[in-house]
C-alpha cells in the first residue's frame, strides 16, 4: 500500500502544477435507494431503476484503474444486498485504489461493521466511514423522518470505534442547518452517554447544499441556514479542534475556515478542481462534473465505458472551461471542496480564515442567499 499512498501524494502534487489529465478522486453513487425521509433531501423520492452493476462496477474500474480516491455514496449504500459486491469489485479492479470513504446512516449496524471488516481484510490503504448523526435524538429522528435512527446510527459508530487499525477512521458528520445549529455541544454530550470518550474532533461539521441532479432538493436551502450563526458555531468548533495535527483535519478546518468567504462571496473560495482532479458518476452511469451542478456530461453506459470519450468530448471540454471561468453555481460541499484545497494547497494554507478576516452581518444573511449552492 506504500506505492499507492505515493500514487495519491502524487497525484494531489500533479494537481497543483497542472491539470490531470484524468480524475484521480470520484464522487461514486452505488443506489439511489434509502430508508431514511430526510427533510433537507429527497433522494429517498427517486424511483431508482436500472442501477449500475457489480459487473460493470468491474469493467469500468480494471479500464480506469489510476482513481486513488473513491468516495463511495447514495441513498444509503447498504440498501443493495450486494453493497459487499459493489465494493469488491472497486477493490479488485481499481490498482490504483489508496482512500475509500463513504457515509451511512448507520442503520444497518451489522452489515456495516461486517462491510469495513471485509474492505479491510482484503486490503486498502485507508478506509474512512462517516455516521450522520445530525443533533441530539428527538432533532435527528426530526430532521431525518425516522424513529429508532439516532440510536441505531451511534451504536453503530460505538461499534465501528472498536475496529482498531490503523488504516482505518470512523467519524460522525452534522450538517448544520436551523434546526440544529445551536446543538453541536448537546449533540456531544448526546454521543458521550453512549460513547463516553467521545472526542470533539470525531465530529466533523458541514453545511447544507442543493442539488436538482443528486439531492433533488433545490429551493429548500434558500433562506432557510442562518448563516452567521453557523460561521460562529464553526469558528467555535475550530478553535477547540485546532491543535490537532492530522491531514484530515488540515481538509477539515480549511473547509471550515474558509465558509465565511463562500457566504461573502457566494462563490468557491479556490480555484475549483472539479472535472479536473474530480468527477461524479451517479447509479445509472451518468458523468457530471460534481455533486452540485446538474450538467451532465454523458453516459458512461452508452460509451462502453470510455471515460476519456466523455472526458475530451467537446461537452466536457467546454464545461471543464466553465468550471475554469466560474460559470457554474458555485459550492462548498466537501465532496468538491476537499480536493480543491488539495489542489491549491499554497492558496488553501495562506488564505485568510473566518478568524482572520471580517465578514459583513449583510453577507450571509438569509436574504442574500443565492437560489442554488
Amino acid at each position: 500500500m506504500l506505492g499507492r499512498r505515493i500514487g495519491l501524494l502524487g497525484d494531489i502534487l500533479q494537481s497543483n502544477l497542472r491539470d490531470p489529465r484524468l480524475p484521480y478522486k470520484v464522487t461514486f453513487v452505488a443506489t439511489y435507494h434509502c430508508n431514511f425521509r430526510c427533510e433537507m433531501c429527497n433522494i429517498w423520492q427517486k424511483k431508482s431503476v436500472n442501477e449500475m452493476t457489480p459487473a460493470e462496477v468491474g469493467t469500468f474500474f480494471r479500464r480506469w484503474p489510476q482513481f486513488s480516491w473513491v468516495h463511495l455514496t447514495g441513498g444509503e449504500i447498504f440498501m443493495r444486498r450486494d453493497i459487499d459486491d459493489v465494493v469488491a469489485a472497486i477493490q479488485e479492479a481499481c490498482g490504483s485504489l489508496f482512500l475509500l470513504n463513504f457515509p451511512t446512516t448507520g442503520w444497518f449496524g451489522d452489515r456495516t461493521v461486517a462491510l469495513a471488516n471485509r474492505i479491510l481484510e482484503r486490503g486498502v490503504g485507508r478506509l474512512m466511514i462517516t455516521i450522520s448523526i445530525d443533533g441530539p435524538k428527538a432533532v435527528h429522528e426530526q430532521m431525518r423522518g425516522l424513529p429508532g435512527s439516532w440510536d441505531r446510527g451511534v451504536e453503530t459508530f460505538r461499534r465501528l470505534r472498536g475496529i482498531k487499525r490503523a488504516n482505518f477512521q470512523t467519524v460522525i458528520g452534522m450538517t448544520l442547518m436551523a434546526k440544529n445549529v445551536g446543538l453541536v455541544d448537546e449533540t456531544i454530550q448526546a454521543i458521550r452517554t453512549v460513547v463516553p470518550d467521545f472526542q470533539r474532533s470525531e465530529l466533523h461539521l458541514n453545511v447544507g447544499h442543493e442539488s436538482d441532479h443528486y439531492f433533488a432538493n433545490t429551493g429548500y436551502m434558500a433562506k432557510r441556514d442562518p448563516k452567521a450563526e453557523i460561521l460562529r458555531v464553526i469558528e467555535e468548533h475550530r478553535r477547540l479542534t485546532a491543535s490537532l495535527l492530522h491531514p484530515v483535519t488540515f481538509l477539515e478546518s480549511r473547509y471550515q475556515g474558509l465558509m465565511g468567504k463562500y457566504y461573502e462571496t457566494h462563490k468557491s473560495p479556490l480555484p475549483c478542481t472539479a472535472l479536473s482532479s474530480s468527477c461524479f458518476i451517479d447509479a445509472y452511469w451518468n458523468l457530471f462534473p460534481c455533486s452540485i451542478w446538474s450538467e451532465r456530461i454523458g453516459n458512461l453506459r452508452d460509451v462502453d465505458f470510455d471515460l476519456r470519450a466523455l472526458w475530451d468530448s467537446e461537452r466536457g471540454r467546454s464545461l471543464r472551461q466553465d468550471v475554469v471561468e466560474e460559470n457554474c453555481p458555485h459550492c462548498w460541499t466537501p465532496c468538491e471542496a476537499y480536493p480543491t484545497i488539495l489542489g491549491n494547497l499554497a492558496r488553501a494554507t495562506l488564505a485568510p480564515t473566518n478568524r482572520q478576516r471580517t465578514v459583513p452581518v449583510s453577507a450571509v444573511t438569509p436574504s442574500n442567499t443565492p437560489d442554488r449552492g
